[in-house]
């Protein structure tokens, strides 16, 4: 393929995400001429939970942010949190924080979901790990998925339990000429609960064009170490009402990089991480990894039907057999409706 063609490819899904965040979204270091860049847009920063500001005591919900547009958020910093003082960090209360997001004056969050998982430090027990969108390093999380807004936006975080919790946020947004009409506003899929090895599990579902841009799943069995069993089933995705599979990872290990299970799959870091990888149990594990789509966004013009199954791999949907297999899984993705 010429150059030229190739440019032109990166330049479209670029425009897509989000113009003004090429240097992030593109997982490469930005040029010159795109630091050197002056007055298309104007910096700011807020900070939460900290310093007289309103704390995350029992029951709290607090609006973290609250600005007009147009702008685009940038950068989510949060320290490591603890319940009852700064001992035992992350503490079961801190895992039960909820994050909600509101676009342009609308009633319904386009993200709710505990803080700690939006991070991926999934229920506070994920390694460190640094990617391109995402980072656990010591003591602290950052979430750099920009976040574009048009008119107004709101970013609240509530503390449903009965016991305070300290730590702080530090947010940065820069506020705009003008959104690209093409921008997208970031949207998550979270769901939890039990997949089955008998039937095809639904992992995420929209009917809107759209952009995937980054992924997790954790998942446990308590019949193999290391992923293994968990890993064969197939990650299958129907865009557009395509009736047969658009594209396909022929073993969850694929879609997130690698091979061969997870005894040895460390990821990149940049663009695929493993999270966690635990023993459950006498024969068990639990594994989460994670995928930044910086450079391979899934895109679609319609619709996105994503499923998890193992039917083409008899063998270990055998040995799963009805045994639950405990989940949570996250799709950060871009959409207008």
């Amino acid at each position: 393929m010429r150059r030229k063609h190739i440019e032109f490819i990166i330049a479209v899904v670029a425009t897509m995400l989000w113009t003004i965040a090429v240097p992030a979204l593109a997982g490469v270091n930005p040029t010159w001429q795109e630091l050197s860049t002056v007055g298309r847009a104007r910096t700011h920063g807020v900070t939460a939970f900290w310093g007289g500001l309103p704390e995350l005591n029992a029951k709290a919900r607090i609006k973290v942010l609250n600005a007009d547009g147009p702008g685009v958020i940038t950068s989510i910093h949060v320290s490591a949190m603890a319940a009852d003082g700064l001992q035992g960090l992350g503490s079961p209360p801190v895992a039960e924080l909820i994050i909600r997001v509101f676009y342009d004056g609308q009633a319904k969050a386009a993200i709710e979901m505990p803080l700690m998982d939006f991070l991926g430090d999934v229920q506070c027990q994920s390694q460190y790990f640094s990617s391109v969108f995402l980072s656990k390093v010591k003591e602290s999380h950052n979430f750099r998925i920009p976040m574009p807004f048009r008119k107004h936006v709101t970013i609240e975080v509530e503390n449903p339990s009965d016991r305070k919790v300290t730590g702080y946020l530090e947010l940065t947004y820069d506020a705009v000429a003008t959104v690209p009409k093409e921008s997208g506003y970031l949207r998550v899929d979270y769901r939890t609960g039990n997949l089955s090895a008998r039937t095809p599990n639904t992992m995420f579902g929209v009917a809107t064009a759209g952009v995937i841009v980054a992924h997790w799943l954790q998942y446990e069995t308590e019949k193999a170490r290391d992923g293994q069993l968990i890993c064969e089933a197939d990650q299958q995705f129907f865009l557009d009402g395509d009736a047969r599979p658009t594209l396909q990872s022929m073993g969850s290990e694929d879609l997130y990089g690698g091979s061969w299970g997870f005894i040895a799959q460390q990821g990149d870091g940049q663009y695929t991480s493993i999270l966690r990888n635990e023993k459950v149990g006498a024969a068990g594990s639990r594994v989460t990894v994670l995928r930044c789509r910086s450079l391979d966004p899934i895109s679609f013009g319609k619709s996105c039907h994503w499923i998890l199954t193992w039917a083409n791999d008899g063998w270990a949907a055998e040995r799963l057999g009805d045994s639950p297999i405990p989940y949570r899984h996250c799709v950060y993705y871009y959409s207008k409706d």
